[in-house]
């Protein structure tokens, strides 16, 4: 039957088969052989000596089943011997823990993954589910083992990740978001305790997930006069669009989710306040935001917004309010990516750099922080958790200030 040894260590199927009659059923063990010293796992399969000396070869229906448990059981212990080789961690103490993981908690990683999807999706966030089901794809597509689990993922399984996207062609952008996704895994799951900290891949000296300052996405105020002053002449739909556009860059840089979701009654006077819903299911403090109406806002709204303007109608006219939540999230996706096609050609038409929605957002904070504005307010505008988020936030713009400034110094 099967054997395997490996640094020493040695894995074998034993049979009991000390009594002289052949046709009692004896215990089948596994046996763990190190530095002399053995230790007997139970398989939970008995055959008798008859049957053992052809168990490998046999064609008999209940012997093949019993062969089938043997191999598994076998080839757990492999997995688990191998590991802790790879991790200098061999004992008969940890072969026992890992024993008791696994049968105690299941840390598959496309099981956790499927959990954490559910539970996102159960909360509806439908946006952040998706980005987890992208990350699971590529994981699979990478790594396609049944088996693949969360104690797999070494700081060297997450290097040829990492080399796999790139080849890929995928951003340092994308890889950082999908390994911080994988992360969270690894996380919920030590929290959990069906993985032990031991096997954390993360962190200074170990794998450092990448990141990228990514392509500058903020418009100087002359571009947006620009897009403000635009009129298509051939495109009648884009117009609609560009006020959109235009509302959440005036609406403190509000993303698409909060202002399709606005209602009369988030307007009081001249002003209007709305909770994230970003953080609505991350944050214990919900951010209340508040921005002041201006007159172009009034004007978008009296131009595109609802005709009935009853304290519960959404201000602008593609939610109803009847509509599951799954249903809402893929309108406002829908949305958001007709408003990203007729921004684009906008761009186009200004030879401008790519504009989408979320450069409404980064460029709201940028003028705000080129004219002069206290970086706390900038904050509190954006409905950021703490100030930190929004320095990052603002971190290529301070770059780009500190690249102008260094020209100053040679501007003879």
């Amino acid at each position: 039957m099967l054997n395997y040894t490996k640094e020493g260590v040695r894995i074998y199927l034993f049979h009991e088969n000390r009594y002289t009659n052949k046709g009692a059923l004896r215990t089948v063990k596994l046996v763990v052989y190190f530095a002399a010293k053995s230790k007997y796992f139970p398989t939970g399969v008995e055959v008798s000596a008859e049957d053992w000396e052809q168990l490998s070869t046999t064609k008999k229906k209940d012997l093949v089943e019993k062969r089938k448990v043997l191999e598994s059981t076998f080839y757990k212990f492999k997995a688990i011997i191998d590991y802790l080789l790879e991790k200098n961690k061999f004992s008969f103490d940890n072969i026992e823990r890992e024993l008791h993981t696994k049968s105690n908690k299941n840390t598959l990683l496309k099981k956790c993954f499927e959990k954490k999807i559910e539970t996102l999706e159960s909360n509806n966030q439908f946006g952040t589910s998706a980005n987890y089901d992208c990350a699971l794809k590529t994981i699979l597509e990478f790594d396609s083992r049944k088996q693949l689990d969360l104690k797999h993922i070494t700081v060297d399984w997450l290097k040829k990740y990492e080399r796999h996207m790139l080849e890929k062609n995928r951003s340092y952008t994308t890889i950082g978001m999908y390994v911080r996704d994988l992360r969270a895994v690894i996380n919920e799951a030590i929290l959990s305790k069906a993985l032990d900290d031991s096997y954390y891949p993360f962190g200074r000296g170990k794998y450092e997930i990448p990141s990228s300052e990514g392509r500058k996405l903020a418009l100087p105020l002359h571009t947006i006069k620009q897009i403000f002053q635009y009129q298509s002449l051939t495109d009648p739909t884009i117009s609609k669009y560009k006020d959109l556009w235009l509302f959440s860059y005036l609406c403190n840089g509000a993303n698409f989710n909060d202002i399709l979701r606005l209602k009369f009654k988030n307007i009081n006077g001249n002003e209007i306040s709305f909770l994230r819903g970003k953080t609505i299911n991350t944050s214990k403090t919900k951010k209340l935001v508040v921005a002041y109406l201006t007159d172009e806002m009034r004007e978008i709204i009296n131009r595109i917004g609802n005709s009935v303007k009853l304290p519960d109608n959404h201000i602008f006219p593609y939610l109803t309010g009847n509509e599951s939540a799954k249903e809402e999230y893929e309108i406002i996706k829908d949305v958001i990516k007709r408003t990203n096609k007729r921004m684009d050609r906008v761009s186009k038409a200004l030879e401008i750099p790519k504009v989408t929605t979320y450069t409404a957002r980064y460029s709201y904070a940028t003028v705000l922080k080129r004219s002069g504005a206290n970086i706390a307010f900038i904050s509190e505008s954006l409905g950021h958790s703490d100030l930190k988020t929004t320095e990052n936030y603002l971190a290529s713009f301070e770059t780009e200030e500190r690249e102008k400034n260094a020209q100053l110094l040679m501007a003879f």
